[in-house]
């Protein structure tokens, strides 16, 4: 009988192990800003799982599209690190369009610039996506080579426009 209690006494002491390190895990860090390609993508985590080595999964909730709520979450797999870092050549401007919101329009550095386009040179028929404040903001597929550092984000849901120009002048702070 001391036999058999042994073992369970074993594995409970396993399990409590194993619970008391996944509470002691560190909250996994927020996603840099940036560009960053897309590598996978699916309707659910278990359509692109497991994560190879300097991987992170993403999910896009459409939380900055106009018709947000018809598009179900996407599950991304992108790099641990964007491929373009937003790195602004002047401020963010916000451009009104007469029944179409805000557009925001960006300068990108030029090794932002260079950046970009080395990404969307790669990446034409595919899709890239950018980081905002941990969260992605747009998805885009490239649909050609995107040179000189013009950048504009589109598209909106009323009210995320601000809240996105609000970012990116936070990341710029006039530098």
């Amino acid at each position: 009988m001391a036999h058999l209690a042994r073992p369970a006494a074993f594995t409970l002491f396993l399990l409590s192990m194993a619970a008391s390190s996944a509470q002691d895990q560190p909250p996994k860090a927020k996603s840099p800003d940036g560009v960053y390609a897309v590598r996978r993508q699916g309707a659910s985590e278990k359509d692109i799982l497991p994560l190879k080595n300097g991987e992170r999964l993403l999910v896009h909730r459409h939380r900055y599209l106009k018709d947000a709520a018809k598009e179900p979450p996407r599950y991304l797999v992108v790099g641990s690190q964007p491929e373009v870092i937003l790195a602004l050549a002047g401020p963010p401007k916000a451009v009104k369009e007469e029944g179409q919101g805000l557009r925001i329009q960006l300068k990108l550095t030029p090794n932002a610039a260079e950046a970009l386009e080395r990404l969307s040179h790669a990446q034409v028929g595919k899709q890239i996506t950018i980081v905002l404040g941990g969260e992605v903001v747009t998805m885009h597929k490239v649909r050609e080579v995107i040179k000189g550092g013009d950048v504009q984000i589109t598209s909106c849901a009323p009210g995320a426009a601000e809240y996105l120009l609000e970012q990116l002048r936070a990341n710029y702070k006039g530098k």
